[in-house]
């Protein structure tokens, strides 16, 4: 990911992980903050690749082809990053 970008992404992906986190982002671990940088890594990616439509909307008609892939694997990454005691509970 160029340099110049990194900054856009991280944003993207502190606010992914705040959904999820009990604590402040800034007191995160070594491990914590490779997380994030896996989760801006697949912002990008998915941005390079030209994104999917994932459904549309038109005078109250709505149609959505499929789940967010994204959102899954973001959600994955917090699993295997983010220890459990700083997640909330359930997840």
């Amino acid at each position: 990911m160029p340099k110049e970008q990194f900054e856009r992404f991280s944003d993207m992906a502190e606010k992914a992980v705040k959904k999820f986190l009990r604590c402040n982002i800034l007191t995160l671990s070594e491990n914590a903050k490779r997380g994030l940088c896996e989760i801006c890594e697949i912002y990008y990616a998915e941005r390079e690749a030209g994104g999917r439509l994932a459904g549309f909307s038109n005078d109250g008609y709505r149609e959505q082809y499929f789940e967010n892939d994204i959102n899954k694997r973001v959600f994955g990454l917090v699993q295997l990053y983010f220890p459990r005691e700083l997640l909330f509970r359930g997840v």
